[in-house]
Order: C-alpha cells, then sequence, then structure tokens
C-alpha cells in the first residue's frame, strides 16, 4: 500500500510539471506580445486626487523677491474662506443669462453698482468662520530658472524644498520682457499638472484678501452649477460659461515706443477689452484652452493685453468686471471693499493682514487732497458701449 501511495504521488507531481511549464511559458508569451508595442496613446487625463484643488493661485515673482514671497506666505496666504449666511450667494452674485445667438449676456452698469452696494452692507455683518468642506487652494510662485547663476538657482531649491510652492520654469529665462511668455509657460504647466476650478493669475506685489476672495469664488460657483443644472433640465444646449473676471479696462492706445512697444498688434488702433495685470480670475476652460494653443498664440508685450485678446471671440465667456479688484498699474484711493490690492511693498502687506488698510497712502509723495486726486478713478464698465467710451461711469 505504501509503495502504491508513493506511486500515485509521484505520477501526480510528473503530471503537474509540464502544466506549469506551459503556464509560465504562456505568461512569458503573453508579455512579450504586449510589449511590442509598448508606446501606446493614453484614453484621457488622469488626476491624482492629490493634485485636484478648487483655486490655484499662480503668483509670478522674479527669482530675487525672496522677501516678497515670504510676507505673502507669512499674510494672506493664511486667511481661509469665511461664511457668515446664505445671502452671500443670492445677494452679491450675479449669473448672467444667454441670449438669443448663445452669447453670454454682459452685465449692465445698474447690476454693477446694486451688487457693490450689496457688498458694502455685507461687510458690516457679523463674522463667523465656518471650515468649508472639499476647498482646496495651491499657491504657485512663478520663477523662469533659463540662464540664473548657480546661488541663485541653489537657493531657489532649496525654497522649493522647504516650502513645496514654486513653479520652476526650468526653460524660461526669467525677464520682464518675457512676462507674456512666462504666465503662458505657467498656464500649461499647470494644466499638465493639476485638476482644478479656477486659476488666479496674480503679481506678488498685489495682496488678496483671500478669504473673501475664496467665499465669492465658491459662492459663484455654486451658484453657477445650479443655474446650469436648470438649463439642463429646460433642455438649453449651450456651451459651459466660463469666467473671466477682474477690473477691466477698454480704450488702451497701442504702444508705438518704449520697453512696451507692440509692432504685433494689427487688429485694431485700440486694444480690445481686457482685464488688468494685477490680478484677475479665470475658469480651467479657459486656461486649458489657452494651453492647448500656445504655441499658436500671439506674444504681445503685455500679458494681460495677451490674455484678453486671446480670449476675445469666445461667446460663452462671462466677463466679471469687479471694481473690488484694484490690480492697476498703480494703487487707487484706499477702499474697504477692495479685495485684490495692486502696487503694496512687504511693509503694506502686513499692514493690511492686521487690518490697516490704507498705510500705502501715506507713503506718497505730496501727502492731502492734492495727492488722492491724482490717483486713477474707479469706473463701472459700460458693455453696451463700444471700448472708447467703456469706462466714463464713475463709482
Amino acid at each position: 500500500m505504501a509503495l502504491t501511495r508513493y506511486h500515485l504521488h509521484k505520477r501526480s507531481c510528473v503530471g503537474i510539471v509540464p502544466l506549469v511549464c506551459a503556464f509560465l511559458c504562456g505568461v512569458l508569451l503573453t508579455a512579450l506580445i504586449a510589449n511590442t508595442n509598448p508606446a501606446c496613446s493614453p484614453v484621457g487625463r488622469i488626476y491624482d486626487p492629490e493634485n485636484s484643488y478648487f483655486l490655484i493661485l499662480l503668483i509670478v515673482t522674479a527669482p530675487e523677491n525672496f522677501e516678497r514671497r515670504t510676507t505673502i506666505r507669512e499674510t494672506y496666504l493664511n486667511l481661509r474662506p469665511r461664511m457668515i449666511n446664505e445671502s452671500y450667494q443670492e445677494e452679491l452674485i450675479h449669473i448672467p443669462s444667454y441670449n438669443a445667438r448663445g452669447h453670454v449676456q454682459p452685465e449692465t452698469v445698474d447690476i454693477q453698482r446694486e451688487l457693490l452696494k450689496n457688498y458694502r452692507v455685507w461687510l458690516e455683518k457679523p463674522i463667523k468662520n465656518i471650515k468649508v468642506i472639499n476647498f482646496k487652494i495651491k499657491p504657485l510662485f512663478a520663477i523662469g530658472l533659463h540662464g540664473q547663476p548657480k546661488n541663485i538657482r541653489r537657493a531657489i531649491y532649496e525654497e522649493q524644498r522647504v516650502f513645496g510652492d514654486v513653479l520652476e520654469l526650468e526653460e524660461l529665462q526669467d525677464s520682464y520682457a518675457n512676462l507674456t511668455s512666462k504666465v503662458l509657460h505657467s498656464m500649461r504647466k499647470i494644466d499638465e499638472k493639476y485638476d482644478f476650478k479656477y486659476l488666479a493669475k496674480l503679481d506678488d506685489d498685489t495682496y488678496v484678501k483671500l478669504d473673501v476672495l475664496a467665499e465669492d469664488l465658491l459662492s459663484y460657483y455654486e451658484k453657477w452649477h445650479r443655474v446650469q443644472q436648470q438649463q439642463q433640465q429646460n433642455q438649453a444646449t449651450r456651451s459651459p460659461m466660463e469666467l473671466y473676471w477682474g477690473y477691466f479696462r477698454g480704450a488702451a492706445t497701442i504702444q508705438k515706443h518704449g520697453a512696451w512697444q507692440e509692432n504685433d498688434y494689427h487688429l485694431c488702433d485700440r486694444y480690445g477689452p481686457y482685464a488688468l495685470g494685477g490680478g484677475y480670475v479665470l475658469s480651467k476652460g479657459l486656461v486649458s484652452f489657452i494651453a492647448t494653443y500656445a504655441d499658436q498664440l500671439t506674444m504681445y508685450k503685455s500679458e494681460d493685453i495677451a490674455v484678453g485678446s486671446w480670449l476675445a471671440p469666445f461667446r460663452n465667456v462671462h466677463r466679471r468686471h469687479d471694481v473690488r479688484f484694484d490690480t492697476a498699474w498703480k494703487a487707487r484711493a484706499c477702499r474697504d471693499y477692495h479685495m485684490l490690492l495692486h502696487k503694496r511693498t512687504a511693509r503694506h502687506m502686513r499692514d493690511l493682514y492686521r487690518g490697516e488698510l490704507c498705510t500705502h497712502e501715506e507713503d506718497l509723495p505730496a501727502a492731502g487732497a492734492a495727492a488722492r486726486g491724482a490717483l486713477p478713478k474707479e469706473y463701472f464698465y459700460d458693455w453696451t458701449q463700444p471700448p472708447s467710451s467703456c469706462c466714463k461711469t464713475a463709482v
């Protein structure tokens, strides 16, 4: 009996060996066949959940501006969205409609005036800090590294190691003349790497009331999403509405002399409407368009003029002119409702973070009413008028 069991066991083992060998050969053959063409086209973009954000802050900065970046990290990047009550969404957010031809209807001067009035009332209400779930903001300081000395590169790499918020543009030489190219490269790199809803392009001398901006943008997104669902229920077939939000300018003349001389703008004798470059917000669809066609877009001298020109033909863009964006080449008169404040030094930013809004006016070379009178005037944008007459309605 023992001998029989031995022979049965031996026979079973001998029978299994060929099967195992055949299985292994099949696996090897399958792998060889599968790898004959290993480079296949992706079927769609797959995002890492860790790289999914509601808002990307693209902060354009020079390699040597470490103090400005440090100030930003220590001030407004610490602010978080605040929600007072649900009235913000209904009273302060306007989602425009489409006309019969599928064009987004621009906001009238009356609507802009009403929204500002409601916002000033909202500012007087008591604040309640409420945690906003799944609201992620990613700051990125864009720096061109091509041609930088070794000591500068080492400092930037160390800064990235410590903070993890530097957008390293290895192929770009960082200079003021390359600003349009820098913004273009940054948007393309961000679009390739991150999933996001909105992108705010900012200068490193712009202070952002990030808590208010985030609350406004989140309320806008929620109301826009609700309107979109209603349109779908009504079987409205239109392109999704995109957002281009900032302080718009029209009737700017083409620069023919100096550092900003423009030799490639032949569309008109004036620039088309564009959001001033101190800070503006774009929805993801617009960023993706710019990133996709980056190689075909004209590189105008001024990046804000370039962005406005690139987006001019689209009919589904909500161009949201907002007087709360103080984003011109020179700071306007101090207002408590300003949300983005351009041309602020590191000291001014720390003052703003502490709640001192107007210290930049104290630094004007001429004090008093004469100095304030020389500051740029605020206006509502009249989209019913041509650009040459757009900006005559004072706030």
